[in-house]
């Protein structure tokens, strides 16, 4: 009976024991959250824009648009050996640039503002009529964006340039190759002449171009010769030269899919080192952003400024650009006679320096025959002539008839003689 009341006890007493201990096991829900204060985004911190100054010489307004544009890219660059040293923002992102507008946008108003997308327009380049009116629908702004990334822009961004600086004659043009012809032929009227780099030393306001992708063009010879023969177009880069001192500093558009600065070594005489390609078959694209020779394994092909390089054009010394130890050339193409009157004579008279010299040299050679005719006509001795009648004086009637004759040869003689001191 003990035994059984114990257990029971024992029992009734475990049971609250065993409630309490299960009890204790369940855990409360932890509590919500705080909720955090969102952080603000902080502000872009955009680099501050140079002034732009349109009130100086062609030269220096032509170089104030141009490192403007390249500030609004972030200002990247190819360093002197070549290399890519900074990269900021592609053609075909959405990425704000430095003013805050979008950067397939900014290249939208190159096109735009330098009068060449109307010409594209024309020649029924896929989105170029979509890119007049890029926000009115949205499968308009896709073939805009679509025309922005396709078609090479470097000629359109010097031709902007150009338009905003005011260049007075310039041939703005999507293609560089027509302004390079424009500099050929002097008597176009063109702002540029053109110029040999090997020979010339570039100044702030120049254009120094190169040829892509053609084995059959090289350099200034190859050039020069292409110019003077087949006609049609050909691929070509140009880069705006914005400033020299110890580098030449050039900026162009559409290189590496930006507004990008290109810098190059100088030789003792200021003239610009142009390192030849590696190999001249190769299209490098409009900006000079591969090359198929360069690899891992060969590095020394790796250099951005191994191009091409065919011709300088250089403005003329009316147009505000510093007038260089060199000059103007000393061969012109199709104007033999110019280069020298062109050190000193202003640049509207620049064409056709050689047109008065001939003029004048006629005039000088016709003065002395007047003065010798004069003298040799005189010698006139038909006077003796009259005396051959007193031989025929014995007869009385021929007389008569002889008179007459000599009275008519006076006559003859008299219209000879006035005729010649007016020659």
């Amino acid at each position: 009976m003990r035994k059984g009341r114990l257990g029971t006890w024992m029992c009734a007493a475990a049971i609250p024991l065993a409630m309490t201990g299960c009890g204790s096991n369940v855990r409360k829900p932890p509590p919500p959250p705080v909720a955090q204060p969102v952080p603000k985004p902080k502000p872009v911190q955009r680099p501050a824009l140079p002034p732009q100054n349109l009130s100086g010489t062609t030269a220096q307004r032509i170089v104030a648009v141009a490192l403007r544009e390249h500030a609004m890219w972030y200002q990247p660059f190819i360093d002197a050996n070549g290399r890519l040293a900074s990269y900021g923002v592609s053609e075909a992102e959405n990425s704000s640039l430095a003013d805050g507008t979008e950067a397939w946008q900014r290249v939208l108003g190159y096109w735009r503002n330098s009068g060449t997308l109307y010409e594209m327009s024309q020649s029924n380049i896929p989105g170029a009529y979509a890119c007049q009116f890029p926000t009115g629908f949205a499968q308009g702004k896709a073939e805009c964006r679509t025309f922005i990334i396709d078609n090479p822009w470097s000629a359109a961004f010097v031709s902007y340039v150009m338009v905003q600086a005011g260049v007075p004659g310039f041939r703005a043009s999507p293609r560089h190759y027509d302004y390079i012809r424009q500099a050929f032929h002097p008597e176009t009227g063109g702002p540029y002449y053109y110029a040999d780099p090997a020979t010339q030393r570039a100044d702030p306001g120049d254009l120094l171009c190169f040829v892509r992708g053609s084995a059959s063009v090289s350099g200034y010879e190859g050039l020069t010769s292409r110019l003077n023969g087949a006609g049609g177009s050909l691929n070509t880069h140009c880069d705006i030269v914005v400033g020299r001192d110890r580098e030449l500093r050039l900026v162009g558009g559409n290189v590496f899919n930006g507004v990008t600065m290109r810098k190059l070594k100088l030789d003792v005489q200021g003239r610009a080192v142009l390192p030849r390609p590696v190999s001249m078959s190769y299209d490098d694209g409009d900006s000079g952003a591969y090359n198929g020779s360069c690899s891992p394994s060969n590095e020394a092909a790796c250099d951005f400024n191994r191009q091409n390089w065919a011709v300088l054009l250089k403005l003329k010394p009316g147009y505000g650009s510093p007038t260089t130890a060199t000059g103007v050339p000393t061969v012109l193409p199709r104007a033999p006679a110019a280069p020298a009157p062109a050190t000193t004579v202003p640049q509207r008279t620049w064409p056709v320096p050689s047109t008065p010299a001939p003029a004048q040299a006629p005039p000088a050679q016709p003065m002395p025959a007047p003065v010798s005719t004069p003298p040799a006509q005189p010698i006139i001795q038909p006077a003796p002539l009259p005396q051959a009648p007193p031989p025929a004086s014995p007869t009385p009637p021929a007389s008569a008839p002889s008179t007459t004759a000599p009275a008519q040869s006076p006559p003859a003689s008299q219209p000879i003689t006035p005729p010649a001191p007016p020659l």
